[in-house]
């Protein structure tokens, strides 16, 4: 009995372990790709769960404000989408606020302030001053070229007086008129520095004009100079300009508005001023020589004046002021000194609209400054337009002089370079722009400019004169004669500095600012965020994959081959 009961579990189980198998390969061969899709769905489930858990997770540790009602699922729909709808509105006020405040940045990154740090005397140099004649050609010259045959300087003394005549165009020719002429004729027609200068004290001490003035070429002609560096720190080739026996009493350094003055001696040139008041000062007599007059720039008699930067070539004939002789002028200067933070080197030069001297290069000047750039850039447009340039600007020695015949052609190229120099986006119709070069003439980021405020009174001939001031007689001396003081009525003046606006610094602590009011936003919730969205949502992941396979139940099929050991069997 025990024996057939044996034998039926037997073939039962036979039975039974045949048909699996043959289930279980039916099933191997037939599912195959509905397991890779379970365990794609599974997997993509299971990453959802993690990160909705982690975010309610966040939502409900997160130190940023309002978040906490957010994740509580204890609240009720209605409560949680009122603090839903005003976290909103929190992010974008503060996402507004900060986007104007970027764009302020961005816009407007300088501002101009006044430097806590005063200039002394000794940290910038007294003004270069430039005298000229209003005579542009002296009578006895005038006299001397009409009587004459020389016809070209028949012609340049009409171009010098602005006179008519039907020969200017007949025989006067760019190429047949030279640089050396033109300075020969000026020259011989200009007053010299030796006449014009009767007297000259520095800082209170009687010296010899022609020692600390020099003459220099300007567009009302030959000029007298006081205080300008040296033509070889001027210029880059300074062969091509004139050497109209200029002579410095003192050693002329290399010296520009940025650098300033670095262990040099006291009296380098450009001077600088020992002190404040009258007799640290310039005191000059001039004589115009009124009965020497032949043709004027003006409709007066007298001298053309301009204080300027010792780096710079003056323009007499736009910027100077008068001296009207038979008059005492005082001149009282005061620096106009602007300088930049080195931080600001890293904004956009259209931005912060300045110039470092390592920045910008000038085609002739050594030195970038905005009036140097200016009139090299007129010449520029003069040369590209014209051909030929004016006689005072700069140039190389064999570019051609205009004349009076181009006189209308120097106009409009100076318009066109007036229109480039301040909007690039208004044309002439004359002239082509795209084919003249670009100016680009931004102030520079250190310069120094001088104002001054003049006042006068009239000389009289019945009231006691040092002799020095005097020459041929009184008379003469409240006629011809004009005395000028210049000086400075401060010890110490305030400078103008760029600096930034919004640093990065402050952009920072501005926006953090926003965010904290608006959302109690601080470094540790950007550190929250980011834990969160990585590291948190990463271990969540891993540490639930490793448990799912640790619980898998693994079921082995059955094999005929193996032997099987069942109870009771004998």
């Amino acid at each position: 009995m025990y024996r057939s009961k044996d034998m039926i579990l037997r073939s039962r189980y036979s039975k039974n372990a045949l048909s699996k198998k043959e289930s279980s390969l039916t099933q191997h061969y037939n599912h195959d790709d509905d397991k890779n899709i379970s365990e794609n769905r599974t997997q993509q489930c299971l990453r959802n769960l993690h990160l909705s858990k982690t975010v309610k997770q966040y939502c409900t540790n997160s130190t940023l404000h309002g978040l906490r009602y957010i994740g509580d699922s204890n609240l009720s729909i209605g409560e949680r989408i009122f603090w839903i709808i005003s976290f909103s509105l929190a992010v974008l006020t503060a996402s507004y606020y900060i986007w104007f405040l970027y764009k302020k940045w961005t816009s407007s990154p300088i501002i101009i302030s006044l430097s806590p740090e005063s200039a002394s005397l000794n940290e910038f140099p007294f003004p270069s001053v430039t005298i000229c004649n209003m005579n542009n050609v002296r009578k006895s010259e005038a006299t001397r070229i009409i009587a004459g045959n020389d016809i070209q300087e028949k012609l340049l003394l009409e171009d010098m007086c602005d006179m008519e005549n039907n020969q200017s165009t007949t025989y006067f020719n760019k190429s047949t008129i030279t640089w050396e002429s033109i300075m020969d004729f000026l020259i011989n027609t200009s007053q010299p520095c030796k006449d014009m200068l009767h007297l000259c004290k520095w800082h209170g001490n009687v010296t010899d004009c022609e020692k600390i003035f020099n003459p220099t070429m300007a567009d009302e002609g030959i000029c007298c100079n006081f205080n300008s560096v040296h033509k070889k720190y001027l210029f880059y080739n300074p062969r091509d300009w004139p050497d109209l026996n200029i002579t410095y009493p003192s050693n002329s350094i290399d010296w520009n508005p940025e650098i300033g003055y670095k262990n040099v001696p006291s009296d380098s040139i450009p001077w600088r001023p020992y002190g404040a008041g009258q007799y640290y000062g310039l005191t000059l007599v001039l004589d115009a020589d009124a009965e020497d007059y032949y043709c004027s720039s003006t409709a007066s008699v007298g001298f053309k004046m301009l204080l300027h930067n010792p780096v710079e070539t003056p323009k007499i004939a736009e910027f100077a002021f008068s001296v009207t002789p038979g008059e005492e002028t005082r001149v009282i200067v005061t620096p106009r000194i602007s300088t930049a933070s080195m931080s600001i080197i890293s904004v956009p030069q259209k931005q912060r609209k300045c110039f470092f001297t390592s920045e910008r290069k000038l085609r002739y000047y050594r030195t970038y400054t905005q009036r140097n750039c200016i009139l090299e850039c007129e010449a520029n447009f003069t040369q590209k337009i014209c051909k030929c340039v004016q006689y005072y600007m700069p140039k190389s020695s064999n570019t051609p002089i205009c004349g009076k015949k181009d006189t209308g052609c120097a106009t409009d190229a100076r318009r066109a370079m007036e229109v480039e120099l301040y909007d690039d986006n208004i044309g002439i119709t004359s002239i082509n722009l795209s084919e003249t070069p670009s100016c680009n003439c931004y102030p520079g980021c250190f310069e120094i400019g001088y104002n001054v405020e003049i006042s006068q009174s009239k000389l009289m001939a019945n009231v006691i004169v040092s002799d020095n001031y005097v020459k041929k007689s009184k008379e003469y001396f409240t006629k011809n004669m004009a005395v000028v003081h210049l000086f400075f009525v401060e010890s110490q003046f305030t400078k103008y500095m760029k600096n930034d606006l919004f640093g990065f610094t402050e952009f920072l602590c501005n926006t953090g600012g926003l965010l904290g009011l608006f959302m109690g936003f601080s470094f540790l919730s950007l550190v929250e965020i980011v834990y969160f969205a990585t590291l948190r949502l990463w271990c969540r992941v891993y540490k639930n994959r490793h448990a799912t396979q640790d619980n898998i139940l693994h079921v082995q099929p059955f094999d005929s081959s193996t032997n099987l050991v069942y109870p009771f069997v004998q």
